[in-house]
Order: structure tokens, then sequence, then C-alpha cells
């Protein structure tokens, strides 16, 4: 469920510039993940670093496989 939740969140960063903007001001990766989390439950989207740390590697592996 989490998974779900983070690309229900994925895509509503995509269509607001305002969670683009404060995703962008994070510093690094734990950074990034820990606002995300944050910004995810204030907007009802419920999801752990875990689920982002899945999301990160299917993203890797489908970018890896469209240069195979």
């Amino acid at each position: 469920m989490g998974a779900e939740a983070f690309e229900r969140f994925r895509l509503r960063v995509l269509e607001d510039v305002t969670l683009q903007d404060a995703l962008r001001e994070t510093s690094d990766t734990a950074a990034f993940m820990s606002r995300a989390i944050e910004l995810g439950a204030a907007h009802g989207y419920y999801f752990t670093a875990e689920d982002l740390h899945e999301a990160l590697r299917a993203a890797r592996r489908v970018w890896r496989e469209r240069w195979i």
C-alpha cells in the first residue's frame, strides 16, 4: 500500500510546482527522502523510506534496461 501511496504522491508532485520546489530545496538523498515522507503525509499519502528506496531501485532498473 505504501508503494501505491508514493506513486500517487509522485504524480501529484509532477503537477504541483510548490511541492517540486520544496523537494528541490533538499541538500542530499537522506534529506530528500525525509522531506518527501513529510510532505506526502501532509497531503494524505503515507509511505516509508523503504517504499522510496524500492521506487528508486525500480527507476534505476528501468533506466538501465533502456540501454541494454
